[in-house]
């Protein structure tokens, strides 16, 4: 999409960064390294308060120490109290966090974070897991056995943050 790599990101407004996310999804482009920088930006704006950049570094570090991370640690990380509000955004903001990592040729990092009573096991509730595996469909990816693809998801996380190949 020629002519996007010069725009300021911080000079758009919302509704701005909105519109070339779908532009760049209409024209195929999800690919392009721009693509993944408008979308960090987009989910820096819409997480209200959950920061984009401290939810990949608590998820980098719960990975590096083999741990799951359980959404009131995702919020804490952001400097949050697990509230109704933070409740309610967490989806998208682990949506964002998906589409992130999945553009940036890395495993589903939001794979490892689950409900505070499974943080030992990785397991996900069944409307969590319906979620994540939507997601994860949604980017075009083929999931037969939905807990088997967790599972290998969050093995290639915890995998990936040993080798330290984690970071984009």
């Amino acid at each position: 999409m020629a002519g996007l790599k010069d725009f300021d990101l911080d000079k758009l407004d919302d509704e701005q960064i909105a519109n070339l996310l779908e532009n760049y999804r209409k024209a195929g482009k999800t690919e392009e390294p721009k693509y993944t920088e408008i979308l960090a930006e987009h989910a820096r704006r819409q997480g209200k308060g959950l920061s984009f950049e401290k939810s990949l570094a608590a998820i980098r570090d719960a990975a590096s120490r083999g741990q799951f991370l359980s959404y009131k640690q995702l919020a804490e990380a952001s400097g949050l109290k697990w509230s109704f509000a933070v409740r309610h955004a967490m989806p998208s903001h682990l949506w964002n966090l998906l589409e992130y990592s999945y553009r940036n040729g890395l495993p589903l990092l939001s794979a490892i974070v689950v409900n505070q009573k499974n943080v030992d096991t990785g397991d996900m509730e069944p409307e969590t897991l319906r979620g994540f595996i939507a997601g994860a469909r949604d980017l075009g990816i083929a999931v037969t056995d939905e807990r088997q693809f967790l599972k290998e998801q969050q093995e290639e996380v915890f995998r990936r943050a040993k080798e330290g190949t984690l970071n984009v």
